[in-house]
């Protein structure tokens, strides 16, 4: 059953990252709701919570407008606050504390990106700092997790939302960059979420 979710997440998730590169967004009615359900079938029950979080926003952002984006910075904001939870109960955390140097190049970009949006955001200066932190405390937890997987998922996901915020509050925008914020987003879910290999079976996970 998971590995038959994982297979169609991946469609899905490459379909609808096609589809926002070109700009197909009636379309991506068909794609981007199914991205965090589908994967959802595939996670195990302690992933749950944040993915749904995840899929509010994900409808929510399919909308236009400042309401919609709002509606959907919030339920990201829930998810990353239940990703802290989850991932504090996973065993092996403590990465940190025996390394604190790896959270140097996080905290860097942390800052460098606040700094450079501070005079574009305006009335939403607040709101997206407190963001960006909840943000940065999920990734700085998914690396103390000692987990290459989670690690690597929270460094995507604030690569994603660092775009979006980029394009929303700067209007940098890469090439197909939609498409770019949806692949960043849906493997850093993905690898927050799914199970880890069972050791002398698909390998070491561990750091």
């Amino acid at each position: 059953m998971a590995r038959r979710a994982t297979t169609v997440f991946a469609a899905l998730a490459a379909a609808d990252a096609v589809l926002a590169g070109l700009g197909r967004d009636r379309l991506r009615w068909l794609t981007k709701p199914l991205l965090m359900p589908v994967l959802m079938a595939g996670s195990d029950r302690s992933s749950r919570r944040p993915l749904a979080f995840g899929a509010a926003g994900d409808v929510a952002l399919l909308g236009n407008g400042d309401v919609a984006f709002t509606a959907g910075l919030v339920c990201f904001l829930a998810g990353h606050v239940a990703w802290i939870a989850t991932l504090r109960q996973r065993p092996g955390g403590g990465r940190l504390r025996s390394r604190p140097a790896l959270a140097l190049p996080y905290l860097a970009a942390f800052a460098s990106l606040n700094a450079y949006l501070w005079q574009r955001t305006g009335k939403d200066r607040i709101p997206v700092l407190g963001y960006s932190t909840a943000l940065l405390a999920m990734a700085l937890t998914a690396l103390d997790s000692g987990s290459r997987r989670a690690s690597a998922g929270g460094a995507l996901f604030m690569l994603s939302d660092s775009l979006l915020a980029l394009e929303k509050f700067a209007g940098i925008r890469l090439p197909a960059h939609e498409g770019l914020v949806m692949a960043t987003y849906t493997s850093a879910q993905a690898l927050l979420a799914l199970p880890r290999p069972q050791p002398g079976f698909v390998g070491r996970e561990r750091l």
